[in-house]
């Protein structure tokens, strides 16, 4: 099956989350709970079990070298939209920089890599790892002064305390019994349909008249297109593994992530604007995503 239909049948699964919202089979209190448990324990264990492979150095080579160009996408990202963007008011400025530079890799993207290629999923971890941190460190520095980054929240984030296990088990070529591994993968498993149902709950609450304001356009733009192949056009000249290229790629492509929204309420961002926008670029991915995907 291609990686474009492989991205359709998540989105099938996007909209049946949509029409179980619509059927208020899914209320806040439900989305409130499953967020958590996909945050806190299926994605751990996803990544956890994904990690469990023999050691190779050039698997290590090219974690590591992921960890490094998701850093620099993200960080590039992040300067250049706040020279965009600063005629903004800060409050506005904060979100929209935030937006641009970090997608939502983990929740929506670790499904999306899983439909392209499991193999693939070590090196989203990476991916995960800088965005974790530049975002609980420069990323909530945008909305104040310095002493706001939160690098200790960074340390003990549930998914990058996972990765450094699994990552620990990698490199000291631990295989784990058979009764755990299995119980974790289980767990894993989860995260897809959960996710993809949860990402329908939130396009379900667009209302295109909300859309008036050019910047809700602008920053979808950005965000799903224009950083993106800026992204694919500068990996290009590279010999990089296409396992590496790929995994940037398209986790740059994902739409914005929930943590903006989170960061914007405990920061004192735009934060309608945040959950407008969103919800609008995470809609807008229904189309993008499997467009981009046709790249790889």
């Amino acid at each position: 099956m291609s990686i474009t239909a492989e991205v359709i049948i998540l989105f099938i699964v996007v909209l049946v989350g949509a029409l179980c919202k619509k059927l208020n089979y899914f209320t806040d209190e439900t989305i409130h709970g499953t967020t958590q448990i996909v945050v806190n324990v299926t994605l751990p264990c996803l990544t956890i079990s994904n990690m469990q492979r023999p050691f190779a150095a050039d698997v290590l080579v090219n974690f590591l070298l992921t960890l490094a160009l998701s850093s620099a996408v993200i960080l590039f990202s992040l300067v250049a939209t706040r020279f965009l963007f600063r005629k903004r008011d800060a409050a506005r400025r904060a979100v929209l920089v935030n937006m641009e530079a970090f997608s939502n890799c983990g929740f929506m993207g670790y499904p999306i890599i899983l439909a392209i290629n499991p193999d693939w999923m070590m090196y989203a971890v990476a991916y995960n790892i800088a965005f974790t941190f530049i975002s609980w460190t420069i990323g909530v520095s945008l909305y104040g002064n310095g002493s706001r980054m939160n690098l200790r929240r960074a340390l003990l984030n549930p998914n990058v305390f996972s990765a450094f296990i699994g990552f620990t088990l990698f490199c000291c070529n631990v295989t784990l019994p058979a009764i755990p591994a299995e119980a974790l993968a289980l767990i894993g498993g989860l995260t897809t349909p959960l996710s993809m149902l949860l990402i329908g709950t939130r396009v379900c609450g667009v209302h295109i008249a909300d859309f008036k304001d050019r910047d809700y356009h602008i920053a979808a733009a950005l965000r799903l297109v224009i950083i993106p192949l800026i992204a694919y056009a500068a990996l290009r000249p590279f010999p990089l593994a296409p396992a590496v290229a790929g995994t940037v790629f398209i986790l740059t492509a994902m739409p914005s992530g929930t943590m903006t929204a989170m960061q914007a309420e405990l920061y004192g961002g735009d934060t309608v604007f945040a959950a407008r926008a969103i919800a609008y670029t995470t809609l807008l991915s229904l189309v993008s995503v499997p467009v981009m995907s046709m790249l790889l």
